[in-house]
């Protein structure tokens, strides 16, 4: 769904093709990534390009972004199913707070003195607290909370257990909103809604913040009903239309004979 990361990885990987350049995908997703830092601005990770470039049609990937190895898993929900809730707010993250907020995390682990905030925990976390401010303390906390959550993630999915993994969905977004502190008034209530439904197990925003779409896990039989009336209440209190999609997990980049 990154869009940026589809199209940087569709021109290096067409290229390649073209001019027979002999680049390995790994290659390729680090040169999109380049084009994150050095022409948008994005001080990204490697997330968006690795999935993009390597997604496996009805699999999740966990991904070790320290090694750029990814385990696969089959995703059946059976009578459930993944729909996004567009808000239809542009969101530019060169000129939000991303690499600001990237920054905090890495200068806290410094301070831990360790590579990334992945290698603290909660109590390695808490021995500075008086040493950085309340807010990045957040900020840092919702990221290694954050790493907790996707690895039970990942076993929920692989156990089959989507009751778990809806709480989990909904436990992210609200480090996103009051930790880390990048979604905003429309996402909130797109959440918010899903909450008033029954059907719907799980909901959070998705990408990186101050805009985009959530993404809700909700029984088959409730989407048409549910899309309905979140588009309806949206439209109602934000005066703007809230689109809607029903996605598929596909191959990543790949050339189409």
């Amino acid at each position: 769904m990154s869009s940026s990361a589809a199209l940087e990885n569709s021109v290096v990987f067409g290229l390649n093709e073209l001019f027979d350049l002999g680049l390995t995908k790994n290659e390729m997703i680090f040169i999109s990534q380049k084009a994150e830092h050095n022409y948008v601005g994005v001080n990204c990770g490697i997330m968006d390009q690795y999935a993009s470039m390597f997604g496996i049609k009805d699999h999740g990937l966990l991904l070790d972004c320290r090694t750029i190895i990814a385990k696969p898993f089959e995703i059946n929900f059976d009578n459930h199913q993944l729909v996004l809730n567009n808000t239809n707010v542009k969101h530019s993250l060169s000129d939000s707070t991303y690499n600001d907020r990237r920054s905090a995390c890495e200068n806290i682990a410094k301070l831990l003195v360790i590579k990334a905030l992945r290698d603290a925990n909660v109590e390695l976390l808490e021995s500075i607290i008086g040493k950085v401010t309340p807010e990045n303390y957040q900020k840092a906390l919702y990221v290694i909370q954050e790493n907790e959550r996707t690895l039970k993630a990942a076993k929920a999915i692989q156990n089959n257990d989507l009751e778990k993994l809806g709480a989990l969905m909904y436990g992210s977004h609200n480090g996103l909103q009051h930790q880390y502190k990048v979604s905003c008034n429309e996402l909130d209530f797109l959440v918010d809604q899903s909450k008033k439904n029954k059907f719907v197990l799980g909901s959070r925003m998705m990408g990186g913040g101050f805009g985009g779409c959530t993404i809700n896990l909700i029984e088959k039989e409730a989407v048409l009903d549910f899309t309905s009336s979140t588009s309806k209440a949206y439209k109602n209190k934000f005066n703007k239309d809230c689109s809607v999609y029903f996605i598929e997990l596909s191959e990543g980049t790949h050339t189409i004979k």
